[in-house]
């Protein structure tokens, strides 16, 4: 999250850690920024008389899996009070300040693998929307030139990612760390990144960009996303020819009961018909339609 306030706001700067610039014997700006545990940015803007934090949701060290929201955004500028580098006044912070970018994520205990699957098979425009690889997930987003346009989608195994080398000083800073690599285990993390001020608005559907309109929205932009890249009907997914799309015709009549199948089928063929060569395509489309069913999964359903 990324939030731009008065400069007013913060006080007792601990110059031997904040970086200066320095003009004709006057600070331009005051700047500190950390990776190591979680990524903090803070940046004193005397020019614009602005205050600009940036921080991810490790900020929250052991409520890191309840993640950023108006429950919990108070411990992280507590936790940056915390750090005794800098004074924040963190209830002026959270009535004027403006968000003006934020990941937007949601935990879900489900396979990454058929997630990926029911994303790369059914996209509703291939020359709008692409798939890139991204560690055990994916990346999803549309192809535009304009950035305020741009839609970024990321899905990933949570659990895999914080046992990387990379993480390591994050999960050795938590007192409850088994905890923490517990709840993600399993999990996978549905992380959409929006990047402009404009973007936040239309998403989160709110006026304006205050930090409490975002925190109190109640817009889905995850399933708007989804909804917008992604198109899933899973009985007709394999119907690869014309007389497959008959068969599951027939089949969707019935409501796939393979008994119901055979009756419309006798019904509608001819005395001297085989019955068992005239059910076998429809026991072989069956089989295909629920094998695809295992390999897909309905993301609107788990995003809503």
């Amino acid at each position: 999250m990324k939030l731009i306030t008065s400069i007013n706001y913060i006080s007792d700067i601990n110059s031997t850690v904040f970086l200066a610039s320095i003009k004709a014997d006057e600070v331009l700006y005051y700047k500190y920024q950390q990776d190591k545990p979680y990524s903090l940015l803070i940046l004193v803007d005397y020019n614009h008389n602005e205050l600009v934090l940036e921080f991810s949701g490790k900020i929250l060290l052991d409520k890191y899996s309840q993640l950023i929201n108006r429950e919990t955004i108070k411990d992280s500028l507590n936790n940056v009070n915390k750090l005794n580098i800098c004074r924040l006044d963190i209830e002026a912070i959270l009535q004027d300040a403006e968000v003006v970018k934020c990941d937007v994520t949601k935990d879900i205990e489900t396979d990454i693998n058929v997630i990926n699957n029911t994303i790369r098979q059914n996209l509703t425009n291939y020359r709008k929307w692409t798939v890139k690889q991204y560690n055990s997930g994916i990346v999803l987003e549309n192809v535009v030139s304009t950035p305020r346009y741009k839609k970024r989608l990321v899905i990933y195994n949570k659990g895999k990612e914080l046992e990387k080398v990379n993480n390591i000083n994050f999960i050795d800073s938590l007192t409850a760390k088994n905890e923490i690599l517990s709840y993600f285990k399993g999990k996978v993390r549905f992380e959409l990144n929006i990047n402009t001020k404009q973007q936040i608005r239309q998403l989160l559907n709110i006026p304006n960009n205050n930090i409490q309109n975002v925190l109190n929205a109640t817009a889905n932009p995850i399933l708007t996303v989804i909804d917008e890249a992604v198109k899933y009907e899973p009985q007709q997914q394999k119907a690869q020819t014309l007389r497959d799309y008959e068969h599951v015709l027939l089949l969707k009549d019935c409501d796939y009961d393979m008994v119901r199948v055979e009756a419309k089928v006798r019904a509608l063929s001819s005395k001297n018909t085989s019955i068992t060569r005239m059910m076998q395509p429809y026991k072989e489309l069956y089989k295909r339609l629920q094998d695809n069913k295992t390999n897909t999964i309905d993301i609107r359903a788990l995003v809503a």
